[in-house]
């Protein structure tokens, strides 16, 4: 029966076959239409959805922008305090944006400045402690100089020497060397700060003015060595 309904449709006019399937459609749509309905509904939310969450996420990040220049103007002034709680609600409310990082970098700072160690260390952390980016890596320069000031030599001897194998840019790389090498000289390490020295030594040139102050320090290292 089949192949006689091939043969049959194969010697069809094209025309009518065209409008014969248009019809076998047409009687499939009537007889789905709840589902069709459905399907044009779920597919006009998801089309209207992402409209939305678009046009909220660009008014979302607008007041972010917004509310750092407000942040801005409080430094200026002087402002610190309500700088530090001005960026601390920025961070419950727009940490979710773009701009997350460079409150999280400006509050670190202030703590940093007022000598609250540990609070910079809770707000640099997340942004600095595995650092790739330039912000991050500049979050990293003050999360070392905080356990630096705080005491936790390791920490911040592993937080600079993390700046130092990641940063692209020769003079962050050398002023991340000679901050661990200072940590371990300060800790009776002579022959670990002298390895580090060397390796600032290596990324100068001959005739540059730090030569001189990293070979007298390496000379101090080795003397006090004995």
């Amino acid at each position: 029966m089949s192949q006689r309904r091939i043969k049959q449709e194969a010697n069809q006019d094209p025309d009518d076959v065209f409008v014969a399937k248009v019809l076998d459609v047409g009687n499939w749509a009537q007889t789905h239409q709840q589902v069709l309905t459905v399907a044009g509904v779920v597919a006009a939310i998801g089309v209207f959805g992402s409209i939305y969450y678009m046009n909220f996420r660009a008014g979302h990040n607008l007041e972010a922008v917004q509310q750092l220049e407000v942040v801005h103007q409080s430094v200026s002034i002087r402002d610190t305090e309500g700088a530090k709680d001005d960026l601390v609600t920025f961070l419950e409310r727009y940490g979710d944006t773009p701009y997350e990082g460079e409150a999280r970098l400006l509050l670190g700072q202030l703590y940093l400045e007022g000598g609250d160690y540990q609070q910079a260390q809770a707000v640099l952390d997340p942004l600095g402690s595995s650092p790739r980016s330039p912000i991050e890596l500049q979050a990293a320069t003050l999360l070392g100089v905080s356990y630096e000031q705080d005491g936790r030599w390791v920490d911040a001897e592993a937080v600079y020497l993390s700046i130092a194998d990641r940063s692209d840019l020769d003079f962050q790389v050398r002023d991340a060397l000679a901050a661990a090498a200072r940590i371990r000289g300060a800790q009776g390490d002579a022959d670990g700060a002298i390895e580090l020295y060397e390796r600032v030594l290596g990324q100068l040139e001959d005739n540059s003015p730090e030569r001189g102050l990293i070979e007298m320090r390496i000379e101090e290292l080795r003397t006090a060595r004995g």
